[in-house]
């Protein structure tokens, strides 16, 4: 047998070679897929961890929280005894805050570096003590956003993954948005206690006039409010997008439940300011026993947030409300003439349906007899934290809104003098029947008009009034639309 070739032993060990080389990769490769595998599920792992001692302190405040009691606005509420017991336990050693002694409400908040208790000591000169509120992680969170998002706890942990702040940031923001400093108040013996006066229209009513005679008067000379104890919140004092006579409409638009998406003009965003300001304007004149007054027709609106509302006007506990009844069978016609002036270039162009009277109220009467002003004082009334209600009768008025509400509901005699020597409002909302300028849009779209005559909306006033005397002078008698009877009898029945 000859020899093997010394050829073949090499293309033998090339093979050899190759094929180790070749198991060698594969098996590299498979390392490098399990590696693939074990490294997701090691970061799963380690995440789950995290999270879970990071929210293990808000799930222990909310079983710890659960069977507590609960104010109106779901804020546990614990008296002095529990307070300093939990606090105690948490951290012996109070924190120095603002001047005030403020524990922890148990050891959970303590973990995630926050003491801000919701039952808060402050110290009076004259020993005495009161309560103000503050609100820690796993509350809800009423200073800023009023939603389901905003509790502090998770909040927290969403800055830091979100924005990729640090804890230390994170935490700043928080206490910067997301609580309410506690600020010292004066205690009042009850029958002492200042009060908050809301004149909460409705539309319609002689409000704008009303709110017009406030802030003309406040430029003019805010002495006089003072000397009857009223505090007026300035631009500054409770800012927003409302200015002028409209400052106090900031309020109830930032009190309407989901702000703009419920039909507000002003955002969350928008109102940060003016959380800031306003307390701080309402603990003013609270430690300064003066009462305070916001007129703005706008609190007729029928999604306002009462717990948010309540929660801006603390610590005062005398809350009164003024409303102005105005027959049902006047106030709707007005609201009406309102709306239609607002559109009346929209009804020019085409752009829109011009309704009449009656169709109108077929469609809308359910919709605005929310805003009647018997309602809105209902709706007020059914308020515990509200203290009064009181409903003027526009049609037993001697004189004036301004008169009648401050010479005799409020009895303030300096501004009521003002008003005897002549003070009048600069600004009125006064309206006007709008059949004619009706009927001079269809006229126009029935050929009757050129369209170029009714392009602005003095134009359309010219010719409405020309109809008018149209009609007067030659004695036409132009048809009659009226309710059907159902739709009649409910009208009655309300009125």
């Amino acid at each position: 047998m000859d020899p093997p070739d010394d050829r073949y032993e090499e293309t033998n060990r090339r093979s050899s070679s190759s094929a180790f080389s070749t198991r060698r990769r594969r098996e590299a490769i498979g390392s490098r897929y399990i590696a693939l595998l074990l490294v997701p599920s090691f970061i799963c792992v380690v995440t789950f961890l995290l999270i879970n001692r990071r929210l293990t302190p808000y799930f222990e405040l909310i079983s710890t929280t659960i069977d507590q009691p609960r104010d109106d606005n779901g804020i546990t509420i614990l008296n002095n005894s529990e307070a300093a017991g939990k606090s105690s336990e948490a951290n012996p050693t109070a924190t120095e805050y603002s001047g005030t002694n403020v524990q922890p409400l148990n050891p959970s908040l303590h973990r995630l570096g926050l003491t801000i208790n919701n039952a808060i000591p402050v110290e009076l000169p004259n020993e005495e003590k009161i309560h103000t509120t503050g609100f820690g992680p796993g509350q809800f969170c009423s200073f800023c956003p009023w939603s389901k998002d905003s509790m502090c706890a998770g909040r927290l942990e969403f800055l830091m993954t979100r924005y990729q702040m640090n804890e230390t940031a994170a935490k700043a923001s928080l206490i910067e948005k997301c609580a309410t400093p506690p600020i010292p108040h004066n205690a009042h013996a009850e029958d002492d206690a200042p009060s908050i006066i809301l004149h909460v229209g409705p539309h319609k009513t002689g409000t704008t006039a009303l709110q017009s005679f406030i802030y003309d008067l406040v430029k003019v000379n805010n002495n006089i409010f003072l000397e009857d104890n009223l505090r007026i919140p300035l631009e500054h004092e409770l800012p927003g997008c409302f200015h002028r006579e409209g400052v106090g409409l900031n309020l109830p638009h930032c009190s309407i439940n989901r702000f703009k998406r419920d039909g507000g003009q002003m955002s969350n965003a928008m109102c940060g300011s003016m959380r800031e300001a306003f307390p701080k304007f309402v603990a003013d004149a609270y430690n300064k026993s003066q009462n305070i007054l916001v007129v703005a027709e706008d609190f007729d609106r029928s999604l306002i947030n009462f717990n948010r509302l309540h929660f801006l006007l603390q610590p005062y506990k005398k809350i009164k409300v003024v409303s102005t009844y105005r027959r049902l069978h006047d106030w709707l016609p007005s609201w009406y003439n309102q709306i239609a002036d607002h559109y009346q270039l929209e009804y020019a162009k085409g752009n829109e349906t011009y309704p009449s009277l009656v169709e109108w109220l077929e469609e809308k009467y359910d919709e605005f007899l929310k805003a009647h002003g018997v309602t809105v004082a209902e709706r007020f009334k059914s308020y515990k934290f509200i203290e009064s209600v009181h409903l003027i009768n526009m049609h037993d008025m001697a004189d004036s809104l301004a008169d009648t509400f401050f010479c005799d509901i409020l009895q303030a005699k300096a501004t009521c003098k003002a008003i005897k020597d002549g003070v009048r409002p600069s600004n009125s909302n006064i309206g006007f029947d709008h059949e004619y300028q009706r009927l001079a849009i269809e006229a126009k779209r029935a050929g009757k008009i050129p369209a170029s005559s009714l392009e602005k909306k003095i134009q359309i006033r010219r010719v409405s009034k020309f109809l008018m005397m149209q009609v007067e002078q030659t004695n036409t008698n132009l048809p009659r639309l009226c309710p059907r009877t159902k739709h009649w009898k409910k009208y009655l029945r309300k009125n």
